[in-house]
C-alpha cells in the first residue's frame, strides 16, 4: 500500500487528507500469496459455484500432458457452474473488488469462509482467465484478463488504473465459447497459459481432496471430473468423465464401531448415540456445558481388521492413505485436518504413549461439522486451518496444559476428543480392541492385510457382555451432566452374534466380489442359495474350530506349558535379568508394533511398484519407518530395566541426573565399544518431557560421534537464565569441511557426508533430534570444532 503523489496533496487548516492505494502487486499478494497450492486454488473455485447455489460443477483438464513438461501452456482448465451467474454490475462491484465477500452480507446462508480472496485462485493456476457469465436478468457477459498485466509494476501503478472490459456477447457466439446447446444461467472459468504441470499423480491427489472437501456431495450438490486426455494409470481413468463421490462414511455405517454426537443450534444440549456394527448400543442427552459451541455435529468410526479390509476392498485405497477425521465449516472441508499424517488432535502422540491403550488416527475414521453464522470460529486467511481462539480449544483441547474452561469452572478436554475416547472406552476396555483371532495359532495380531489374503484363516473372538456393559456404564460418572440415558439391553444380550454375522457378512461380500465370472452368470435366487450355503458352511467351521481349539488346548496343556518354560528360561539367559511381567508386556507389544513397521514397509513397496511415490516420498516414508523402528528398539532396552515403565510417559525428569544414568546404562549395554564418557552430574534441572524420545536423542548424538572416529565424549552441563545448557563435544574428526560454513544443514532431511569409514547414515539422526527436541522445547545447534575437545562440539539447550 502506498500514498498518493505530492500532486494530489490537499492541505486544509493544516490537516493532510490521506487514503489506501492498492499498488498492482496486491494482485500477487492475496492470490499466490493467500492461496498456498493447486488443490487449494482448484476447491476454492468449486466453493465459488456451490456459494452460486449451482446444483453442479464440471471441471475439465483439456490438453495437459502427464510427460512432466515444466510448463503447460497448450492446456486449459475449466470450470462451469450452473448457478446464479452475475450481471454486468455484480461484475464491476463485486468480483473486482478486492476482498469483497457475499458471504459477510448473508448471514443465515452457509459458506466457508469470508475473505473474498477465492477468485484469485484463477491467478494461482493460470496467467490467462476468461469468464463467461449469465444471470437470468441480463445479457451474455465476459470478462477477459491477463493476470501479467499486473506483474512487474512499479510503486506509483495502481491496480485500478489497469483498465478490464466486460463484453456483451451474441448468444450463439456465447453458447460456442461455453461448448453447450443452451445455458440459461451460472459462470464459465476458462484459464490457460497454465503455471504448473498436471501429472497423473497430481491429478488423483487433486481428486482425492474433493472427494472429501464437502459432506454434501452426493446429496445437493455434484462434482465432474472430465478430460479429454488418455490416462495410463486404471484409476484415474475410472474417475474420468464421471461424478465425484463422497459417500464412505455411509458405507461403512453397518460395518463398524461408531459414534455420533450432536450439539444443538441453541448450543444448550448434546446428544450422543453409540452404534454397534450399525446397531444402537446407548444414548444419551446432556447438557452442553462448552459455552462456545453450538451447532455442530461429530462422526467417529473404529476400523478393526475386518473394516480396514472392508475399506481397502471396496474404495480402492487404504484407509490411513485416505485420512482420519476431518473437518468441515459451514460444509466445507478444511484443510490439511485429516490428510495423512495430519495429527491435528493429537492421537498419535498419545497412542506413543499406550499403543495398546489408546486410538491413533490409524484406528480412527469421521469427520467434525460446524454450522457457525456468528464467525465464533475463524479460518485461517491462507485456508490452512482455523485460528486457535477459545472455541477452537472447546472443541479439540487434548493437551492437558491447554484445557477448555467450561461452563460449571472446571478445566476439562475438548468437545471432540471427550467424544472420542467415550468411543475408545467402549471398544479398547469393553472389546478388547474386537480383535480377529487366527485358526492356525500362527498371529497375534491379525492385520488387514491378512484378512484380505486369506480371509477364511481367521475368526472373530468371543465378546464379554459383562465387559461391554460395565464400559457403558461408566458414562453415567462423565463430565456431563445427564438428562437421559439409554441402554439398548437387547442389542447387548446378542453382541456376540452380531460380531459373529459381521464377519459372515464380510466373507459372502468378500467371495462375491472375487469369484471368477462364472459366478456372475447365476441368477439372484441362486446366487442367493450360494450365499446362504456359504453363510451356514463358514458358521459351522466357526463352531468346529472353536471346539478343536479347546480340545487342543486341553490335550497339549503340559506340552505347551513345558515349551513356554523352555522359551522363559532361554530368554532369561539372553538377557542376563529377570523380566517383571509389565516388561514381559512391552516386548509383546514391541512384537505388534513391528508387524506395522512391516505394514508400512509393504505399502512402501506397493507405492513404488505402482509408480505412486516419488524420491523424495520414499525418503519419508523410510524416516518414519527408521523412527518407529527406533523407538521400537529403545523400548527392548528399556524394557530390560526395572524402572522402564517409568520412562514411557511424559514426566517431570531431572534432566542432567538421568543424562548421567543413561550414559551408565549405555556402557554397560555397550561395555566393549572402547568409548569414554565424562560427564559432570551436580547439577540439577527438572523439566516435564518424554525420557524415551530423549534416549533416541542421546542414541543418535552418541552414534554420529562414533562415525566420525570419537573414543572420547563430553558432557558439560551449565543452567543460566533458568535454561540448561548442554554442550556436547568428542575428539572425533569435526564436522567435514563440506558444511563447516553452512553448519546448519546438518539438521536437514537427507543431508550427510561420509566418514572417512565409510560407515555413512541416513541423513536423519539430527534431523530427527531437532524435532524431538523441538517437542520438548529444546533445541540444538552446532558450536564449532576444537571447542571442548579436538573433534565436532554442539550445544543442547532446555528451556
Amino acid at each position: 500500500m502506498i500514498m498518493q503523489n505530492e500532486n494530489n496533496l490537499h492541505f486544509n487548516n493544516n490537516e493532510l487528507k490521506v487514503n489506501f492505494i492498492a499498488n498492482a502487486g496486491i494482485k500477487d499478494i492475496v492470490g499466490r500469496g493467500l492461496i498456498y497450492n493447486d488443490n487449494v486454488a482448484i476447491i476454492e473455485l468449486i466453493k465459488n459455484s456451490k456459494d452460486a447455489n449451482s446444483p453442479k460443477v464440471f471441471l475439465e483438464f483439456d490438453d495437459i500432458t502427464s510427460k512432466n513438461s515444466p510448463l503447460v501452456s497448450e492446456g486449459k482448465i475449466i470450470i462451469k457452474d450452473f448457478g446464479h451467474g452475475m450481471t454486468k454490475t455484480d461484475i464491476k462491484d463485486k468480483w473486482l473488488n478486492i476482498a469483497y465477500s457475499e458471504k459477510k452480507h448473508s448471514k443465515f446462508k452457509e459458506y466457508a469462509g469470508n475473505k473474498g480472496v477465492g477468485r484469485f485462485s484463477c491467478d494461482r493456476l493460470g496467467s490467462y482467465l476468461e469468464l463467461y457469465t449469465k444471470s437470468k436478468n441480463d445479457d451474455f457477459l465476459r470478462l477477459s484478463i491477463n493476470w501479467e498485466d499486473f506483474e512487474n509494476k512499479g510503486k506509483s501503478d495502481i491496480i485500478s488504473d489497469i483498465a478490464l472490459k466486460i463484453e456483451i456477447l451474441e448468444k450463439n457466439n456465447f453458447l460456442e465459447k461455453v461448448n453447450e446447446l443452451e445455458f440459461y444461467h451460472g459462470t464459465v472459468l476458462i484459464i490457460s497459459k497454465l503455471r504448473s504441470d498436471w501429472p497423473e499423480q497430481k491429478l488423483k491427489k487433486l481428486i482425492a481432496e474433493i472427494e472429501k472437501f464437502s459432506p454434501s456431495l452426493d446429496d445437493d450438490f455434484q462434482v465432474f471430473f472430465k478430460s479429454n486426455s488418455r490416462f495410463e494409470d486404471k484409476e484415474l481413468t475410472q474417475k474420468q468423465n464421471k461424478k465425484i463421490n463422497n459417500n464412505i462414511l455411509e458405507k461403512l455405517a453397518f460395518r463398524t464401531t461408531y459414534i455420533k454426537s450432536f450439539i444443538d443450534k441453541t448450543g444448550q444440549y448434546i446428544e450422543t448415540f453409540l452404534y454397534f456394527q450399525g446397531e444402537l448400543v446407548f444414548k444419551y442427552k446432556a447438557k452442553n456445558p462448552y459455552k462456545l459451541l453450538k451447532g455442530i455435529s461429530v462422526e467417529f468410526h473404529y476400523l478393526d481388521s475386518l473394516s480396514k479390509s472392508y475399506f481397502t476392498k471396496n474404495f480402492g485405497i487404504k484407509p490411513n492413505s485416505y485420512g482420519s477425521i476431518f473437518l468441515f465449516y459451514n460444509n466445507f472441508r478444511i484443510s490439511p485436518y485429516g490428510n495423512e499424517k495430519n495429527d491435528w488432535l493429537g492421537l498419535d502422540q498419545r497412542k506413543s504413549q499406550g499403543t495398546s491403550r489408546n486410538f491413533g488416527t490409524r484406528e480412527l475414521i469421521g469427520r467434525i461439522d460446524i454450522t457457525d453464522h456468528d464467525e465464533t470460529f475463524s479460518v485461517i486467511t491462507s485456508r490452512e486451518g482455523l485460528v486457535h481462539n477459545n472455541a477452537y480449544f472447546e472443541l479439540v483441547a487434548f493437551d492437558p496444559e491447554e484445557k477448555a474452561l467450561l461452563d460449571n469452572g472446571k478445566n476439562e478436554y475438548g468437545y471432540v476428543t471427550t467424544i472420542i475416547r467415550q468411543l475408545e472406552s467402549f471398544v479398547v476396555k469393553g472389546t478388547d480392541w474386537n480383535r480377529l483371532e487366527d485358526k492356525w495359532g500362527k498371529l497375534l495380531s491379525v492385520s488387514s492385510d491378512d484378512v484380505l489374503k486369506n480371509p477364511d484363516r481367521f475368526y472373530t473372538k468371543d465378546l464379554s457382555i459383562d465387559l461391554v456393559k460395565k464400559e457403558v456404564l461408566k458414562i453415567k460418572d462423565s463430565i456431563f451432566d445427564l438428562l437421559d440415558f439409554e441402554i439398548d439391553s437387547k442389542i447387548l444380550s446378542k453382541i456376540q452374534s452380531i460380531n459373529h454375522e459381521k464377519y459372515s457378512g464380510f466373507l459372502a461380500d468378500f467371495i462375491e466380489k472375487t469369484e471368477d465370472k462364472s459366478l456372475e452368470d447365476l441368477s439372484p435366487k441362486e446366487k442367493g442359495i450360494v450365499k446362504t450355503l456359504i453363510q451356514a458352511t463358514q458358521k459351522k467351521v466357526n463352531e468346529a474350530n472353536f471346539e478343536v481349539k479347546k480340545a487342543r488346548e486341553e490335550t497339549q496343556k503340559i506340552s505347551k506349558t513345558l515349551e513356554v518354560e523352555k522359551k522363559k528360561h532361554a530368554y532369561l539367559l539372553a538377557t542376563r535379568k529377570t523380566l517383571s511381567k509389565d516388561a514381559d508386556g512391552l516386548i509383546h507389544t514391541i512384537k505388534i508394533n513391528n508387524s506395522e513397521i512391516n505394514n508400512g514397509i509393504d505399502n512402501l513397496i506397493d507405492s513404488i511398484e505402482f509408480n505412486e511415490i516419488d524420491n523424495d516420498g520414499i525418503i519419508k516414508k523410510l524416516n518414519n519407518i527408521r523412527l518407529y523402528a527406533l523407538k521400537t528398539l529403545k523400548m527392548a532396552e528399556l524394557a530390560i530395566r526395572s524402572d522402564f515403565d517409568k520412562d514411557i510417559d511424559i514426566k517431570n525428569v531431572n534432566i542432567t541426573q538421568y543424562i548421567y544414568e543413561y550414559l551408565e546404562v549405555y556402557n554397560e549395554t555397550f561395555g566393549n565399544h572402547n568409548l569414554k564418557f565424562t560427564y559432570n552430574k551436580s547439577l540439577n534441572f527438572i523439566r516435564s518431557l518424554s525420557v524415551l524420545n530423549l534416549s533416541i536423542i542421546l542414541d543418535n548424538i552418541i552414534s554420529n560421534s562414533i562415525k566420525w572416529g570419537a573414543t572420547h565424549i563430553e558432557f558439560s552441563p551449565s543452567i543460566i537464565d533458568d535454561q540448561l545448557s548442554i554442550l556436547v563435544s568428542d575428539n572425533g574428526i569435526g564436522l567435514s569441511n563440506l558444511f563447516i560454513d553452512q553448519p546448519d544443514e546438518i539438521f536437514n532431511l537427507g543431508v550427510r557426508d561420509t566418514p572417512p569409514e565409510e560407515i555413512s547414515g541416513s541423513g536423519i539422526g539430527l534431523f530427527y533430534s531437532r524435532q524431538l527436541l523441538e517437542e520438548m522445547n529444546a533445541e540444538i545447534r552446532f558450536v564449532g570444532n576444537n571447542e571442548l575437545l579436538s573433534g565436532a562440539c554442539f550445544e543442547v539447550v532446555f528451556k
